[in-house]
């Protein structure tokens, strides 16, 4: 089996920009609660940087979802 890694790039940055905008925060909302910069939201939404697991855990605990929902695409 192969991981499609540019697939999962882009849904996950899908899922992001979904969850926030369905929780009504904005980017920097998001930032401030996740403790990271703006722009480095609006970089994993754009799908032009690949987040950390450290930033991938502080932005789900940020938005209230469990870790393994972050990687849910069912949308």
């Amino acid at each position: 089996m192969t991981i499609d890694i540019a697939n999962i790039h882009e849904k996950f940055s899908q899922k992001i920009q979904i969850e926030r905008v369905k929780q009504k925060l904005s980017q920097e909302k998001l930032a401030e609660l996740a403790n990271i910069h703006r722009t480095t939201v609006s970089a994993i939404e754009r799908c032009a940087m690949s987040p950390s697991l450290e930033t991938i855990c502080n932005i789900a605990n940020a938005l209230k979802l469990e870790l393994t929902d972050m990687f849910v695409f069912n949308f």
